[in-house]
């Protein structure tokens, strides 16, 4: 009997022990912050990359993560649905790459209203003081401008296909581009487009015999386009574009586009949760951090 009694409690020790272990390995899994993130879209190898690199560093710093975006940059008003509907939410902290720039103080308010940490990725606001993690966008314009300052003649045309006229990424790219173009250049033509390879294509196929000298692409999937159309036109026209993807730098191999300016995702997106976990634990402010871009042609190393 006596060795029974001895049986049942040896049992139930390992019972408690085990289930003691059970809830310690519970709690220590259990994610230390809520962290929501609202893209622009998910329609390219940039946001492919930043979406694999806020996940990486997501798991190594226990984080739940949740990405939210619509279908393309276009969708103003499906991301603002779905930034409403990631504050009902309650992360603690919810993280922005905005479709509008210019109207990003709606929920700037309402973050603050539900204690939610709110920071910008890629595209920093207009209309409110958001910190923000991305490229730097105007030493990319300035970079670009200078580039072809160097390399075309007095005089030159240029034709800029970018995107949305209200993001800050693209405003203060063409901003700094214009600003540091050889000033006896012209802008022949803006086009502000969905950066498709289609809208690429079409908007150069519609400049028919207007002259250029050279197009500034705001990413490689809409430069890629312009190559086409190029070759199909038979011109002699210097393409430069934003983003390193292996087809847009098998094109600047080829020859077919002129210079690529890097732009990596995934570095961006992994520093962005990291910035978000380090003013999570602190509970201060984070300083805007801004990554630097490098300009590459057919002879860098890179390519080779």
């Amino acid at each position: 009997m006596r060795g029974h009694r001895i049986g049942i409690f040896v049992l139930m020790a390992a019972v408690c022990i085990l289930c003691g272990c059970s809830n310690l390995q519970a709690e220590r899994e259990r994610p230390e912050y809520t962290i929501c993130v609202v893209l622009k879209a998910l329609n390219s190898h940039y946001w492919m990359d930043m979406r694999s690199g806020m996940e990486q560093a997501a798991d190594k710093a226990n984080i739940d993560l949740t990405l939210l975006y619509p279908e393309s940059e276009e969708e103003n008003e499906v991301q603002q649905d779905l930034i409403a509907d990631a504050l009902k939410s309650e992360p603690d902290l919810l993280m922005v790459a905005a479709c509008d720039s210019l109207d990003t103080n709606w929920y700037v308010r309402e973050a603050e209203e539900r204690g939610i940490q709110l920071l910008m990725v890629d595209t920093g606001a207009i209309d409110s003081d958001v910190p923000y993690i991305g490229t730097d966008n105007q030493s990319v314009g300035r970079m670009a401008a200078e580039y072809l300052s160097k390399t075309l003649p007095e005089g030159a045309s240029i034709v800029i296909m970018t995107g949305s006229r209200s993001q800050k990424s693209h405003i203060d790219r063409i901003g700094a581009f214009q600003k540091y173009l050889d000033p006896s250049f012209s802008i022949e033509e803006i086009f502000y487009t969905d950066l498709s390879q289609y809208a690429g294509y079409n908007n150069i196929k519609s400049m028919g015999d207007r002259p250029f000298d050279a197009v500034f692409c705001g990413n490689a999937v809409v430069g890629l386009g312009v190559a086409t159309a190029v070759m199909e036109m038979e011109r002699e026209v210097q393409i430069i574009a934003m983003d390193t993807q292996d087809d847009a730098l098998q094109a600047l191999e080829d020859g077919t586009m002129t210079a690529l300016i890097s732009q990596d995702g995934y570095t961006i997106g992994y520093q962005a949760i990291e910035t978000a976990v380090e003013a999570l634990q602190s509970g201060k402010r984070p300083k805007d951090v801004l990554f630097d871009s490098e300009l590459l042609t057919k002879e860098s190393e890179e390519v080779q």
